[in-house]
């Protein structure tokens, strides 16, 4: 009798500790940053960010999935996963990470995880120059368009590891990030 009450017991207390690590794991996972004009989200996800300087590119997806990497080599990855922006407290400044195990990840790189699969960058001084118009992509001009493409965007992301490593960097940005639009490239040339 007591057997199965211990049994029973951790069968429990197992199936809690699923079903709150499910239910943090899949924020992450199905909660897509923010597209709304003006959000921290919105800013980090209209291109890629690189530190030329420190070998380092920053790739925030559409999707809320990341990639950070060598700027030089792609190829050679850091880490990816997915990504949560702190919209709520305007002054933290904190992309939270959810970091995924994967193969082909460079891990002697130290991004100062915490429980193995957990991180923040904190990300200060966003500098959007980018003009504001009200019309989309497909309705601007062509000088509008190169405007918005070679508008400059710097920031500065303070990896959480031991030396608090900063990166100064700069957005590049492609049409289909402008508004997540994959067939924007191509409807700008017809």
């Amino acid at each position: 009798m007591k057997a199965k009450k211990v049994v029973s017991t951790i069968l429990g207390l197992l199936f809690v500790v699923i079903v709150i690590c499910g239910v943090f794991v899949g924020t992450y996972v199905f909660s897509k940053p923010s597209q709304l004009k003006n959000t921290a989200s919105r800013v980090l996800i209209l291109g890629y960010w690189s530190d030329e300087e420190k070998d380092m590119r920053l790739i925030f997806d559409q999707s809320g999935e990341f990639t950070i990497c060598k700027d030089s080599d792609e190829s050679v990855t850091y880490a990816t996963g997915y990504f949560k922006v702190n919209e709520i407290d305007k002054t933290a400044g904190k992309i939270k990470l959810l970091v995924m195990p994967n193969d082909q990840r460079d891990e002697s790189y130290e991004m100062g995880e915490k429980m193995k699969f957990f991180t923040e960058i904190t990300f200060r001084n966003i500098d959007d120059k980018t003009p504001d118009f009200d019309k989309g992509w497909t309705f601007m001009s062509t000088k509008q368009r190169e405007e918005v493409m070679k508008a400059e965007c710097t920031a500065m992301f303070i990896m959480n590891d031991a030396n608090e490593t900063v990166y100064n960097c700069k957005r590049t940005r492609t049409v289909k990030e402008f508004n997540g639009d994959e067939h924007a490239e191509e409807r700008t040339k017809s």
